[in-house]
């Protein structure tokens, strides 16, 4: 009989641990901000007590692949996460790890005034810019746990490095920066190269700065070089990464889109490549994917490089003149290369931060209520943005999969984490209108929905170990993703038939619902489907015994 008072109890849920071992019943101590203990607690009490008859008590959530980072500054309690169960987010994806999303958008006053960290003031950046991230973080407070990546196009632009040759001393500035990222607890380096500055890499740099990252048993996450005809090579540039650092890494979305000119067993061959590089190198590699065969992608990756090269004010010229944008057309044929084919049809909406009104109307639309081809009223979008910065804030979204192959891939495939691609958002005002993107409500609610409950092509046991115990595994988040004795109380009490999907195309800005208790070490944040208030999150920091 347990004996030591718990702080909350969980009575009569059925027990999901996310291993993949079958379910049972149990009740579920927690005291402080553990699970204290699994197993018949008739005769206890506790200060709080949740009845979970009827319902599944499973690990909270983990994203694997989260943009987070943008906006928790101007939203510390993640409502459009945490309301589908999300209690930890892997930040600092494709690249990125330093930028916000908060135009407009006031921040909470324990966030604000960071110095040398977000929006890249420079030119000069001070030492302790890398470990403040994580101090703010901590002091704010959220309402689910953050993992983070240190972006590689971040350390560029602090390095002052916006070509493909690199000095010594720019290296030793990114070098410089990414060591004190990883001894201030980042989990990893993270790239983007089809992103800007990344692009203009090339394979030896990268290779460089995962070997100092590789010094501190760290992680590394890679967006691609190419996601369409060269994905096999992009492939093989992360595998070589790997091979020789011996770093863990997670491809980011590994996708291949149809009719996109690409094969159609690409994608099958790239799964098989890092089926073999575990099985006969054995190499820790993963990948993560969206559920959705619609997708949101950067509208600055179909632009070719050299419009910007010399900067945006020339870029913006180019784009006005009849004879530079007719050069500009003939030359996207780049990342979603099915819109330079000519298939407009399936961009379904464009999302530029400085036309806000734009965001949450079909893209079609707009471009027959201008008068405008498809392609022109794309261009004409990129044209307004005022800066680099902001061009590389447009986002776009686009039906670009086929479900059977989602199915036969992301969804059943052991190689694949389930992720969301999004950052954390609200229902109304600023913050909504700049993040009306579908994916941000949705995404992981989704795969528990269509894939688990109505499609039954994934059971629930299998569903969660791709969202619980494997990247808890994956990225060190020691004492996370499983619902055991000891570990973290990141728990969820759901009735899988009452999740509910409520954001439409028509209708973007909208919470998932369903979830009746969402519980980060140990404090509900939801509560009977309402958030608490409550914020917390710790900042999962990996610091390796040196």
């Amino acid at each position: 009989m347990h004996q030591r008072q718990p702080d909350l109890i969980l009575r009569g849920g059925t027990i999901v641990d996310g291993t993949g071992a079958p379910r049972y019943y149990a009740d579920v101590a927690v005291r402080g901000a553990r699970i204290d203990y699994i197993g018949d607690l008739r005769g206890m009490r506790a200060p709080l007590e949740i009845d979970a008859r009827g319902k599944f008590v499973t690990p909270g959530f983990i994203d694997s692949h989260s943009h987070a980072d943008a906006t928790i500054w101007g939203n510390p309690e993640c409502q459009s996460l945490v309301r589908q169960g999300i209690t930890t987010a892997v930040v600092g994806n494709c690249g990125f790890s330093k930028r916000t999303f908060l135009d407009g958008v006031a921040w909470d006053p324990k966030g604000a005034d960071i110095q040398c960290v977000y929006n890249l003031p420079g030119p000069d950046y001070p030492k302790g810019s890398m470990a403040a991230v994580l101090d703010r973080a901590e002091g704010m407070g959220t309402s689910l746990n953050t993992a983070w990546l240190c972006g590689h196009n971040d350390l560029r632009v602090l390095a002052g490095l916006y070509t493909a040759d690199y000095t010594e001393a720019q290296f030793a500035v990114m070098a410089g920066f990414l060591r004190e990222a990883m001894e201030a607890g980042f989990i990893g380096l993270s790239t983007g190269l089809e992103f800007v500055p990344g692009i203009l890499s090339r394979p030896e740099e990268v290779e460089r700065l995962a070997a100092v990252a590789g010094e501190y048993d760290a992680n590394y996450a890679s967006h691609m070089r190419d996601e369409g005809t060269y994905i096999l090579e992009a492939v093989e540039e992360f595998l070589n990464v790997i091979r020789k650092t011996g770093l863990r890494g997670t491809i980011s979305h590994l996708n291949v889109k149809y009719d996109n000119g690409v094969p159609n067993d690409y994608l099958q061959k790239a799964m098989q490549l890092l089926r073999d590089a575990r099985e006969r190198e054995h190499l820790n590699v993963l990948t993560d994917m969206l559920p959705t065969c619609f997708a949101t992608g950067g509208a600055l990756a179909i632009l070719p490089p050299w419009l910007y090269e010399d900067g945006w004010d020339r870029a913006r010229e180019i784009l006005a003149d009849p004879a530079g944008r007719k050069r500009v057309k003939a030359d996207c044929d780049r990342y979603w290369r099915f819109l330079a084919a000519g298939q407009w049809d399936r961009l379904l909406y464009i999302q530029p931060p400085y036309q806000p009104e734009l965001c949450t109307r079909p893209f079609g639309e707009l471009a027959q209520e201008a008068g405008r081809s498809p392609f022109d009223y794309f261009l004409d979008v990129m044209q307004a943005a005022p800066t680099l910065a902001d061009a590389e804030r447009v986002h776009m979204q686009g039906t670009v999969f086929h479900e059977q192959t989602m199915i036969e891939s992301v969804v059943r495939d052991p190689l694949y984490l389930w992720m969301t691609d999004s950052m954390a958002t609200v229902e109304d005002g600023p913050l909504a209108r700049n993040t009306a993107n579908l994916q941000e409500y949705m995404s992981m609610t989704y795969f528990f929905t269509r894939y688990v409950r109505d499609l039954k092509v994934i059971s629930l046991e299998q569903a969660l170990m791709k969202v619980c115990s494997v990247p808890a595994r994956h990225y060190r988040l020691t004492g996370r993703g499983v619902l055991a004795e000891g570990y973290y109380a990141d728990l969820n009490v759901f009735d899988l038939d009452a999740l509910e999907v409520r954001a439409t195309f028509a209708d973007i800005c909208r919470y998932c619902a369903g979830m009746d208790y969402v519980i980060v070490n140990g404090q509900p944040v939801i509560a009977q489907g309402r958030h608490t208030g409550a914020r917390p999150g710790q900042v999962l920091r990996h610091l390796p015994a040196r």
